[in-house]
């Protein structure tokens, strides 16, 4: 969370404290990058791992994406019920309203955002027939900033997109900043530093509130697998040389005892330098490579011997830390592995409701910080439903209601 003193804005968005805004962003922005290319697998933990001259086989395990999903699918997989008693025309209303708009799909994309970055971000805004509109934005390219009291209340939101020319090189950036009352539009050279220069829009809007909202994962803004990359990585290493160990056995060395493989010759006929046949002593194929080739050797007594020398892994020992990975990767993430078989078992609904039981706290928090950013969904949504006199509602009368999955007990 960026937070600033509200004095610094009190005569307007200054371009200092937008590019000092963009600055602080900034640096938060390669821990947001990495999160993303686990969600992606493409874990860096072992992709960028410099491992010399060893084999180049690297298995990343998309292990953020199962907990990504599963989370968010968990809190968002059935829509979000809106109740309002004694406003059920209003409710009407906004329920139409959220159904041209799709919003089923854009809380379950914020659920996946806050999953992996710690946080979703939705953009408001008016689309040219003049309906309300929400998209999302992705973390990396869209923040609020919060006052630095304990309120922390929103004071103006950043959404930074990169510019392309018709070809597809860069040409630099746009930054909308949206407050309460407007819109203002930089064309940046820079990212990094808006000037006065920069502006070329200021557009009023009537949303009476910043129209970026910040759904938080939870207190921290942390997602759902940052805890466990380590333990990831460390699973990733371990399938990455279980796998090398099988490619390189064809490489290993081999080690004669009591023998040696020795280069043979041989000759030919060639051509002299005056015309007359000559003959020339060339060697044999090279005895290693014949060796590999034929898979054959010929030892030349009994107390000669040969042997590969290899690095084994003990194969027991691996599968059982192979699964203790796995099995903490899901514990300190609280996502089950839904396709241990213990789930395939007929188990009673106590049973089952004990092993989600922390993935169902988890869905607790991530359902309480959900709830705040739709608060200000629904009051942005209420007074523009009001301005088009479509119906007038209080939104704050309007309950929340999650449908997550629950495991019903047996009899």
């Amino acid at each position: 969370m960026i937070t600033i003193n509200r004095e610094l804005i009190r005569g307007g968005v200054g371009t200092d404290v937008l590019t000092a805004c963009l600055k602080r962003h900034g640096e938060a922005l390669p821990d947001m990058q990495r999160l993303r290319a686990y969600y992606e697998g493409k874990n860096p933990g072992i992709l960028e791992r410099a491992d010399g001259e060893r084999g180049q086989t690297r298995l990343p395990h998309p292990f953020g994406r199962y907990i990504a999903l599963t989370a968010a699918g968990y809190l968002t997989g059935k829509p979000i019920v809106y109740e309002a008693p004694g406003q059920e025309a209003a409710l009407d209303a906004l329920a139409r309203s959220f159904h041209d708009n799709a919003m089923d799909s854009v809380d379950a994309e914020l659920a996946v955002q806050a999953a992996v970055y710690g946080k979703g971000v939705e953009r408001i805004y008016t689309d040219r027939q003049g309906k309300t509109r929400s998209v999302t934005v992705s973390p990396e390219d869209g923040f609020v900033v919060y006052d630095d009291t304990v309120a922390h209340e929103p004071m103006f939101g950043l959404c930074l997109s990169q510019l392309t020319r018709a070809d597809g090189t860069p040409d630099g950036a746009q930054l909308e900043v949206l407050t309460a009352e407007e819109t203002m539009t930089y064309r940046l050279n820079d990212p990094r530093h808006v000037g006065d220069a920069d502006l070329i829009r200021r557009e009023r809007h009537y949303f009476g509130q910043v129209p970026l909202i910040e759904y938080w994962n939870n207190c921290d803004e942390t997602g759902d697998f940052a805890a466990v990359l380590p333990l990831i990585d460390g699973y990733d290493l371990l399938q990455t040389e279980r796998v090398r160990d099988k490619e390189e056995f064809a490489d290993s060395l081999l080690v004669l005892t009591g023998c040696q493989l020795e280069q043979g010759w041989h000759t030919r006929v060639v051509e002299g330098p005056n015309g007359e046949p000559v003959e020339e002593r060339v060697p044999d194929e090279d005895p290693a490579r014949r060796l590999r080739r034929e898979r054959c050797l010929s030892l030349p007594d009994s107390e000669a011997g040969a042997q590969y020398l290899t690095h084994s892994l003990h194969e027991a020992d691996t599968e059982v830390l192979r699964a203790a990975l796995k099995e903490d990767i899901h514990k300190f993430s609280f996502v089950p592995d839904l396709s241990d078989k213990q789930f395939a078992q007929n188990q009673s609904g106590v049973a089952m409701k004990y092993k989600l039981m922390g993935l169902e706290r988890m869905a607790s928090v991530k359902e309480r910080w959900f709830r705040e950013g739709l608060r200000t969904r629904l009051a942005i949504y209420a007074r523009m439903l009001a301005l088009a006199g479509t119906a007038e509602m209080d939104a704050a009368r309007i309950e929340c209601r999650f449908q997550r999955g629950t495991v019903e007990s047996e009899e």
